[in-house]
């Protein structure tokens, strides 16, 4: 039913030898958007907290 491309682990981390290039490139991909993320929850941890000081004050 189904014809995978690959028949073991090794294969799949190898890729005719293009795994290293390929893995790499989807690390990076997810370090950018886990960065991304992190950064933008806190700056808006930032800014709830300068609205609620500003509400405080008020």
């Amino acid at each position: 039913m189904f014809d995978l491309a690959f028949n073991s682990l090794d294969e799949i981390l190898q890729m005719n030898g293009h795994g290293i290039y390929v893995w790499s490139v989807y690390v990076v991909g997810i370090t950018a958007i886990l960065v991304s993320f992190i950064i933008a929850k806190k700056r808006l941890r930032e800014a709830q907290e300068k609205i609620r000081v500003a509400n405080a004050s008020s």
